[in-house]
């Protein structure tokens, strides 16, 4: 079947487009069906990173390919392995399937290789990827989430999961969601001004304003802290960061960046305002509910500490250290953390009643499994990945708001993962596949795909 001309154009045969055909359908099924249905949406792994293999074989460019960095990492990340999975499976043999389970899941953060490429033959891609993603959430969300017992169960004073793995990854997700949502609002109401379809247009703007406030709403009710911090300090962040290009553009003195600029405010403290009528006191008590905690922290008197949610933290915490001081460098394998936590001396009403078998900090989990060879990896792709966004976007290669929201989710990322073990879980997984592949597509755009580099801003 003969490709069209505008498309088939961008690559360097018919091959080559095809397969990028199945790459983008694999992308957004993957992306899709992630809460929907978890065995569907990984069953376009292998088809995705085949297509890509097969496509990286036969560029003209390979040979430039295959010296992306990213490449190399997961070469040394590779090689970790022989150092590390031997120890752990003579350690904790009982549990040598599961070692196997998370260095799988540990691997895909390089996944960000075969969706950065699939994504950065157009711009329009990644739009459509990140739509597909929260569309997909959010009916995976209707679908398996709590339904109509969500209000009896909000009443209840508990907390739903909305379908997500539990409360914490439902709160990141939401996060995630109202940032995206925000750094591109811009763009979405500029797209939609320019349908000739005016009812249509305005029908698209209430989805998208439906979609922020569902997201809104699901952050309040699942009440994960360190998702309200997170979403404070990138709010926080990316508002002086927008001060301070407004005043290096002198764009100020545009009447309709003023009204843009004030809009978002008028919008943003009526949502505030909102929000604190109806939940700010269950806020404040989620806020405030262990603080007396806090005191017997900073005061060192950790045997004081109960085993609460952020006393849980702290003991497994001042444990891992301890683990991380023995095998410093390679670490004890990716799921020992958990026959480690149950032999820890820690109740075991608390670890194995409420299933509390890992470290709630996806740095010390890595560290535990990995050591600091295995972290020194991570923090390297993480860099690699944010070099190539910046130089992308000083190159014009990428557009504002797409860097804003890079660098609003890394923030975001980061702090979120002190308190909560998301890298090893889907969430991550996800996360780091498909947000990171769209940051780097822009990177290794003028690399694979050298006639497409100009991008729409």
């Amino acid at each position: 079947m003969p490709l069209p001309l505008s498309y088939s154009s961008r690559f360097s045969s018919p091959t080559q487009a095809r397969l990028h055909i199945i790459g983008l359908v694999s992308v957004l099924a993957y992306a899709g069906f992630w809460i929907i249905n978890l065995d569907i949406s990984r069953s376009f792994e292998p088809l995705l990173m085949l297509a890509y293999l097969i496509a990286l074989a036969l560029h003209p460019q390979r040979k430039a390919a295959i010296k992306d960095p990213l490449w190399w990492l997961l070469g040394l990340w590779i090689l970790l392995q022989f150092f590390t999975l031997p120890f752990a499976f003579e350690r904790f043999p009982d549990y040598a399937k599961e070692q196997i389970n998370d260095v799988r899941g540990y691997t895909k953060l390089f996944l960000i290789l075969p969706v950065a490429w699939v994504l950065a033959a157009r711009h329009r891609y990644g739009m459509w990827m990140l739509a597909v993603l929260f569309i997909g959430m959010l009916i995976g969300s209707l679908w398996h989430g709590e339904g109509l017992r969500l209000m009896h169960i909000i009443e209840q004073g508990q907390r739903p999961t909305l379908g997500f793995h539990n409360w914490e990854h439902a709160g990141v997700s939401c996060g995630v969601v109202l940032i995206a949502l925000t750094c591109f609002a811009g763009r979405f109401m500029a797209w939609t001004a320019s349908r000739r379809n005016k009812a249509l247009a305005w029908l698209a703007r209430l989805g998208y304003v439906m979609l922020f406030a569902l997201a809104a709403f699901g952050e309040l009710i699942v009440q994960t802290r360190a998702s309200w911090l997170g979403l404070v300090v990138a709010f926080i962040m990316g508002i002086a960061g927008l001060l301070i290009l407004l005043r290096k553009q002198n764009a100020y003195r545009h009447p309709a960046i003023r009204r843009n600029v004030l809009a978002g405010l008028v919008a943003f403290v009526a949502l505030a305002s909102i929000a604190g009528t109806l939940y700010g006191e269950k806020i404040s008590n989620r806020v405030f509910a262990e603080h007396h905690i806090m005191e017997e922290i900073l005061e060192g008197n950790l045997h004081n500490v109960p085993y609460s949610s952020i006393g849980f933290r702290i003991h497994v915490w001042n444990h891992a250290l301890e683990w991380i001081s023995e095998r410093p460098l390679t670490g004890w394998g990716p799921q020992s953390h958990k026959p480690l936590i149950i032999s820890s001396g820690m109740p075991e009403r608390i670890v194995i009643g409420q299933n509390l078998t890992h470290t709630h900090n996806s740095y010390l989990e890595l560290l535990v499994a990995y050591g600091f060879l295995g972290l020194a990896i991570y923090v390297a792709v993480a860099v690699e990945v944010a070099r190539s966004a910046w130089q992308s976007w000083r190159r014009g290669d990428m557009p504002t708001d797409v860097m804003a929201f890079a660098s609003l989710f890394f923030i975001f990322w980061l702090i979120v993962n002190l308190f909560e073990s998301y890298f090893m879980y889907r969430t991550g997984v996800y996360f780091h596949a498909l947000i990171g592949g769209l940051v780097y597509s822009y990177g290794i755009r003028r690399r694979m795909y050298p006639s497409v580099v100009q991008v729409p801003t």
